[in-house]
């Protein structure tokens, strides 16, 4: 089986390279964070490339070498064997005997290769290097190498930095970050309901697919938390048992995750305590919206079928009591209004008489009525619509069937 080899990296730059610089470069190579970049240049061990061939072990290096960055290969490469030289024919008279090649090691990437000015693999002027070398006394690298501490892990390949928005599942979330996170769920979420409310049956579809997408969304966010601590995002099925959920979501809202990087990429960047209040602001204004919407259309879910399990009961005891000649009905709604139109679909389906005024539309028809409003006492707060009149009865937040049988003549059809 052929040996394989890893990039070791001790934080340590060739001569005549600036660490900045150096550091940049790299950055740009890996296409990792700056955090991720701290670890790289800790001074601590860091394995670079894993299970590498010795012809790429030996190309990944000479390339860090390009850059300015001194590494090693471990386990060190075997020395190359020297050419095997061609026959030469005897001549006539004895030649003199050819003096065997010397080769020489670079001691800035450690190629091997006749003796010469220029490293032939990192183009280093290894005579000055070297001189440079004795004057600042340092030590061998690779006593050096093996004196300094080992690192607990090595640094997996760095991953793209975790924005708050997105549905991948490859990243991590700081405390910060996750409770954003769940935030923007959340408000999602109230945000959903206004829609359902305010357009009636299309509303509930769109409220189905947003909840999906919704849920995805805030697995991710608890997937990513468990990923800054070191753990598979497989816990997450822990958060759906019932009241050890509660505590498991605690618990990622105040433990600290890890420093380093880890199989998951470097820590996320925390988003500003502004930018969380932001987020908590929006969702409290959100929720706030839409639990006065929900309040005021109680009565309204009644006309949601499968909502409401009264309601074909009050659609029959509406027709057992409605009659066309007797009964006058009144339908006050808005262009806009799924609930208008659903309610009006009902009338139409039971061949109920009614009319209809468009208050949007019919400025007079919106006058009366809200005078109507005040002097009935219903002309403080919300009031949802259709608003029913039934004989002369207002009857506002989209009243049920049953609601609406209770006003009229009570004639029983025969």
């Amino acid at each position: 089986m052929p040996q394989v080899h890893s990039i070791l990296f001790f934080g340590e730059v060739l001569p005549g390279h600036d660490v900045v610089t150096c550091r940049r470069q790299l950055q740009a190579l890996l296409k990792c964070t700056p955090e991720t970049m701290d670890g790289v240049f800790s001074g601590q061990r860091v394995s670079l490339r894993k299970g590498l061939g010795a012809d790429d072990a030996l190309h990944y290096q000479q390339r860090l070498a390009a850059i300015g960055l001194r590494t090693a290969i471990e386990p060190p490469l075997p020395s190359p064997l020297p050419l095997p030289q061609a026959p030469v024919a005897a001549p006539p008279a004895p030649a003199p005997e050819v003096a065997p090649i010397e080769l020489m090691t670079c001691p800035a990437c450690g190629e091997q290769q006749p003796r010469r000015t220029l490293c032939r693999a990192c183009a280093t002027d290894m005579p000055r290097y070297t001189a440079s070398q004795a004057q600042r006394r340092q030590p061998d690298p690779e006593k050096g190498m093996a004196a300094r501490p080992q690192g607990r892990a090595d640094l997996a390949p760095p991953l793209a930095e975790s924005g708050i928005l997105g549905l991948g599942f490859r990243g991590r979330f700081g405390r910060r970050n996750f409770l954003l996170s769940g935030l923007l769920a959340l408000g999602g979420t109230f945000a959903l309901a206004v829609v359902a409310l305010t357009l009636g049956a299309p509303g509930l579809l769109i409220g189905g697919l947003g909840l999906l997408v919704l849920a995805i969304y805030g697995t991710r966010g608890t997937v990513f938390r468990l990923h800054d601590l070191g753990l598979s995002g497989w816990w997450t099925v822990v958060t759906w048992i019932p009241y050890v959920g509660a505590v498991a979501a605690l618990l990622l809202l105040v433990v600290p995750g890890q420093k380093g990087g880890n199989a998951w990429g470097g820590p996320a960047r925390p988003v500003s305590a502004l930018g969380l209040l932001g987020g908590l602001a929006a969702t409290g204004a959100v929720a706030f919206f839409a639990f006065g919407m929900v309040g005021s259309q109680l009565p309204a879910l009644e006309a949601l079928p499968g909502l409401n399990g009264t309601t074909e009961a009050g659609k029959a005891a509406f027709a057992a009591r409605y009659d066309a000649g007797r009964d006058r009905i009144v339908m006050y709604s808005l262009s806009t209004c799924g609930f208008c139109a659903e309610k009006r679909r009902q009338f139409d389906s039971m061949g109920v008489r009614y009319s209809e005024y468009i208050i949007d539309q019919d400025a007079a028809a919106e006058a009366r009525l809200n005078d109507r409003l005040q002097r009935a006492g219903l002309g403080n707060g919300a009031i949802g619509t259709p608003i029913i009149e039934v004989n002369g009865t207002l009857l506002p937040n989209n009243p049920g069937f049953g609601e609406i049988g209770r006003h009229l003549s009570g004639a029983t059809k025969g």
